[in-house]
């Protein structure tokens, strides 16, 4: 467990993390609204060697991509507004889980909890007051 103070913070530890991913991962970001999901994937980029100002939430279009160092990318999910599993289908999961250079992120990955794979590393992001937060690596 890890306690930040900022939303620098929150960036850095995730920066760190990504430090000591593999070529490919998938990281489920669980965590009610607010709680820095997209702060953490936009540290996942900066560690990665990528962009961290390209990183929005992708709320909306559900998926986005960023380039990212060593020939990977950083797949960036939102599954808010999918209805579940079978919704992936429409953003080529399959794919995305057969491709070796890419580290997917996924926020409210609850919402796909039976569609992910054993190997997935999960991170709980939670309010502990309006700057700081807690962060549980399962």
């Amino acid at each position: 467990m890890t306690i930040t103070k900022s939303e620098q913070e929150t960036h850095e530890v995730a920066r760190s993390f990504a430090q000591n991913l593999p070529a490919f991962a998938i990281i489920a970001l669980v965590g009610e609204l607010g709680a820095g999901k997209t702060c953490f994937v936009r540290g996942l980029c900066e560690g990665l060697g990528g962009d961290p100002k390209q990183v929005n939430s992708p709320t909306f279009t559900i998926m986005q991509e960023y380039e990212v160092g060593q020939g990977r990318r950083l797949v960036h999910i939102d599954a808010y507004r999918l209805s579940g599993e079978d919704d992936l289908e429409s953003i080529g999961w399959d794919e995305l889980v057969g491709d070796k250079n890419a580290i997917i992120a996924i926020e409210w990955a609850s919402r796909i909890q039976n569609a992910l794979p054993q190997h997935t590393t999960n991170i709980h992001l939670a309010h502990i007051d309006i700057s700081s937060r807690e962060i549980i690596t399962k």
